[in-house]
């Protein structure tokens, strides 16, 4: 069961992209016991073949839908017997979570949305650093140098989740980006800013010059989308979609 867990882990990191978080049934301890409930012995060498039938509970807070409904899907299950029962988010992600922790009632994954502090903080998670010794070669290959980077704080150093962001990932100059509405390149002759004084000056002149808009509301020269998760992106990541309002 813990090699399947755990490669399922992998399956649904590679799939989604996201965070996940591998769960424990109100405690930190694996699940060892197979469906008939006695324990398992240890996973034998060679077992990481066994495609039997098996389903893991999936909760999401950030789909609508069932993902492991797709072509993806259905090879990996074809090929490893994993199935994942998606549990789709039907209200805000802290109502839900809080939930589960109020009952220690918890999926085998989660992807959290943000709130898989809270769920380590319950003891809702396990630590999976041993589990990735022994069973996952291929998820230190991944990550190489950067696996240190998952450990959750300088005081805990267990491993809840597993992230595909900035694995194998290059920054460029150019990336990110600062977003200016048609109508101020417009009016200067669609030259784009070469610096952020231009861009300021740019955004500035187009006020003075547009105070209020066609529908009579008062320009505004940047805002930044903060509501709920989205601080996530604006705010504790470097600001790089900012977004240049002439209509509001």
């Amino acid at each position: 069961m813990k090699l399947r867990r755990l490669l399922s882990l992998v399956m649904v990191t590679v799939m989604a992209g996201a965070l996940l978080a591998g769960c424990g049934k109100g405690n930190k301890k694996e699940n060892t016991s197979n469906n008939n409930g006695t324990s398992n012995p240890a996973v034998a060498e060679g077992d990481a073949a066994d495609k039997s039938p098996i389903t893991l509970s999936y909760y999401s807070g950030g789909t609508i839908e069932d993902p492991w409904t797709d072509p993806v899907a259905q090879a990996i299950t074809e090929a490893t017997g994993v199935t994942l029962e998606t549990q789709i988010k039907v209200s805000t992600d802290d109502q839900k979570i809080a939930l589960m922790i109020a009952e220690q009632n918890y999926p085998d994954l989660m992807f959290t949305e943000g709130f898989a502090t809270d769920l380590v903080n319950a003891g809702a998670l396990i630590d999976m650093t041993d589990l990735i010794e022994q069973y996952g070669p291929n998820i230190k290959k991944m990550y190489g140098n950067e696996l240190k980077k998952l450990k959750f704080s300088k005081e805990d150093t267990g491993i809840y989740m597993l992230s595909s962001y900035g694995i194998g990932g290059q920054s460029y100059k150019s990336d990110g980006s600062i977003q200016m509405q048609c109508d101020i390149l417009k009016e200067n002759n669609y030259a784009v800013p070469k610096s952020l004084q231009e861009y300021e000056t740019m955004i500035k002149n187009y006020m003075a010059a547009h105070p209020t808009t066609d529908d009579g509301l008062k320009t505004i020269g940047l805002s930044l989308s903060v509501a709920d998760w989205r601080w996530y992106i604006t705010l504790s990541n470097p600001s790089n979609w900012l977004y240049i309002s002439s209509e509001r």
